[in-house]
């Protein structure tokens, strides 16, 4: 093989990877996750209010599209902690329903650090700031829960992000399960 054969072989190896890498990270698994423990619900008819402001949140710095993935997971989340639930659009109940209450996450914050090599590690960090309010809009609970993950500069940021939008759902199943306001709350509503 002649230089410029490999000169063209090399180039081509090189941006079919770059393109191979880049497809890997276009955005975290679009399915909710579902691995929560198993726990008694909670006796309460919640709405859980989504938000655009929370569809489209991501990190601009590092491109993790986090909003989309947190607005499909808050409402299976929520079933698995309470009884009846309300899919709820920007505060906005659908036609002829009612709630005793109005489960709202927010993202509070998110980031990526990186290790100063390819080998060191890297750090995915993300808060969401969980509202439960009765359905005039008085606090009854208020909880910035912080999920964590952490891998090699290499890795597929988006992997390290979903391991830690997996530890942030886990951590804010055992916040809302274990909140005696919440808890307290459910017992006067309950007939």
């Amino acid at each position: 093989m002649n230089n410029k054969t490999f000169s063209r072989a090399f180039i081509l190896l090189s941006a079919l990877s770059s393109w191979l890498v880049a497809g890997c990270a276009t955005g975290l698994p679009k399915g909710p996750f579902t691995a929560y423990a198993a726990q008694e619900r909670i006796h309460l008819k919640v709405g859980v209010n989504v938000t655009d402001e929370l569809r489209v949140a991501k990190n601009d710095q590092w491109n993790i599209p986090i909003g989309e993935s947190l607005a499909t997971n808050a409402p299976v989340l929520a079933r698995h902690l309470f009884d009846d639930v309300v899919d709820m659009s920007n505060g906005q109940l659908p036609p002829n329903q009612t709630v005793a209450a109005i489960l709202t996450p927010k993202l509070a914050y998110t980031t990526r650090t990186v290790g100063a090599t390819a080998g060191g590690e890297s750090i995915v960090d993300v808060k969401v700031e969980w509202t439960l309010s009765d359905p005039i809009g008085n606090a009854v609970w208020v909880n910035t829960v912080d999920g964590q993950s952490s891998g090699k500069t290499r890795t597929n940021p988006n992997k390290v992000a979903q391991q830690a939008l997996e530890d942030l759902l886990l951590k804010s199943q055992r916040a809302i399960s274990s909140a005696p306001a919440i808890r307290e709350f459910a017992q006067k509503k309950s007939p």
